[in-house]
């Protein structure tokens, strides 16, 4: 068995170990040393990054038999390697799964809900609970668990006796064979866990939800602890600044500021509407009776759709109504007896590359071709 170093120091981020087994496995090699401080994948966190002799850690799994780390190159059976974890990630990984303990804790405290699902990536921490919070309970949550942070409150790892284990009240996803691993947090959480944890709260320096959603009768918790925190306000002040920049306001003011933006933008989409109106009440107008498919760039499905009936009530026949979206692509809106339409719309599928249908004497889609033709196909009724 491989002796768990993460078990012992955390923060180890070098060491030196034994080469046991060295195994050829598909395009990789596994490699089983005597001990390691790479956390294997569990528990929800991947596996640690790093080296072993300057050669780049792949993937770290447990097995029956010790850890495996998975490496582009083999390693002699016997030799003395050298470990360096990527200690970034590492940390960065202990900040967030830290603080989701210290927050499912918290939520187990006060409203009984358990843990049910725990995911940990280089992007995304997500927490789900089996129970729904309000916003007041999560604004609760988050201030009690910043609480602990600033207390610094101290993470302990040990392995209990059975003996001691029946006198224990933790939290557990799953029903754990063989040796339990307790992470006890100070006035706050006692959860059986296998993975690597900060030495105390403060290490975390800050936990922040970001969002939420319903899952499955309870809620989905997006966090980021840490140094993501702290990367992700930076983030987002950028990006405060520029949008009150482009508006020209203080960023105490942008949601004044969008607020009044929404709304005159509000306002020139219905005058641009109206226009619109008048324009498709001026093409019907003025079209000649022979002209049966009119190109108008500019116009959304539903204009279209007001054209080309238009047409039709004035001229009867098939009218048409096209609008490019894209080069060689149309929107399209073509009305018409009902019988007729059908006829037709399946000769034009026949013809082009369409997409849509429709009913009533009303069809609207896509199409890809050539203006030209289409016009030919139409003035071939």
């Amino acid at each position: 068995m491989t002796e768990k170093l993460y078990d012992i120091d955390s923060h180890l981020k070098s060491f030196e170990a034994t080469v046991l087994e060295c195994l050829k496995c598909e395009d990789k090699f596994k490699v089983l040393l005597n001990k390691t401080a790479f956390f294997p994948e569990g528990g929800g966190q991947p596996a640690d990054k790093g080296t072993l002799d300057g050669v780049q850690v792949l993937d770290v799994r447990e097995e029956a038999d010790g850890i495996y780390h998975y490496l582009g190159n083999p390693l002699e059976v016997g030799s003395t390697v050298k470990g360096e974890l990527c200690w970034e990630c590492r940390y960065d990984r202990m900040q967030n799964h830290s603080g989701e303990h210290i927050i499912s804790g918290i939520v187990h405290r006060l409203y009984g809900y358990e843990n049910v699902g725990f995911h940990l990536s280089d992007i995304t921490v997500t927490l789900d609970f089996d129970g729904e919070l309000s916003e007041e309970q999560l604004s609760l949550v988050e201030r009690l668990a910043n609480e602990v942070v600033w207390r610094n409150s101290e993470f302990k790892t040990y392995y209990p006796t059975r003996e001691e284990l029946k006198n224990l009240s933790y939290r557990s996803k799953k029903e754990i064979d063989g040796d339990i691993r307790i992470v006890e947090i100070e006035d706050c959480d006692m959860c059986a866990c296998c993975a690597p944890h900060v030495k105390s709260a403060g290490e975390i320096g800050i936990i922040k939800m970001l969002d939420t959603e319903r899952l499955r009768g309870g809620i989905r918790i997006y966090i980021k602890c840490g140094i993501r925190a702290l990367a992700d306000y930076g983030e987002r002040y950028k990006n405060e600044l520029s949008i009150g920049n482009l508006m020209s306001v203080k960023q105490n003011e942008i949601v004044d500021g969008v607020k009044m933006l929404y709304t005159k933008t509000a306002e020139l989409k219905a005058a641009n509407t109206e226009l619109k109106k008048r324009f498709i009440k001026m093409l019907i107008n003025s079209a000649d009776s022979n002209q049966n498919v009119f190109f108008e760039n500019g116009l959304d499905v539903r204009e279209l759709q007001m054209l080309s009936d238009g047409l039709y009530r004035r001229f009867g026949g098939i009218r048409g109504a096209f609008s490019e979206t894209e080069n060689g692509v149309y929107s399209f809106a073509i009305c018409g007896e009902e019988n007729a339409l059908n006829s037709f719309f399946a000769d034009f599928r026949k013809e082009f590359n369409v997409r849509g249908g429709g009913r009533n004497g009303m069809v609207q889609g896509t199409v890809i071709g050539e203006c030209e033709k289409i016009k030919l196909h139409f003035n071939n009724v």
